[in-house]
């Protein structure tokens, strides 16, 4: 299944450092669950205007069982605490591949 996130971030919070957080982490996340994970992507927008968001997380997951063991990990859990007083809005999409 594939599994989308979009967020948007206050400004200023999604800078080259976090950009890079976010990419390790999730990097991170796929060594770690690599029976759940088959594949990850983090993408920065590159163009500002009103109704875009910051970041996509584009992930390929196995089944719907493995959304449930990402979210709960432990390392998608701390950048999620460490960053979500920032976001301003976000929107998810779960569909067949």
């Amino acid at each position: 299944m594939r599994h989308i996130v979009m967020m948007r971030l206050m400004p200023g919070i999604f800078d080259e450092a976090a950009e890079q957080e976010y990419r390790s982490t999730f990097d991170a996340l796929a060594k770690a669950l690599p029976e759940e994970v088959q594949s990850v992507r983090v993408i920065r927008n590159i163009v500002d205007r009103p109704q875009n968001m910051t970041v996509m997380i584009e992930m390929q997951l196995r089944d719907e069982s493995s959304l449930q063991q990402y979210l709960k990990h432990p390392l998608h859990q701390a950048i999620g605490k460490k960053y979500n007083p920032y976001v301003e809005a976000i929107a998810s999409f779960d569909c067949p591949d």
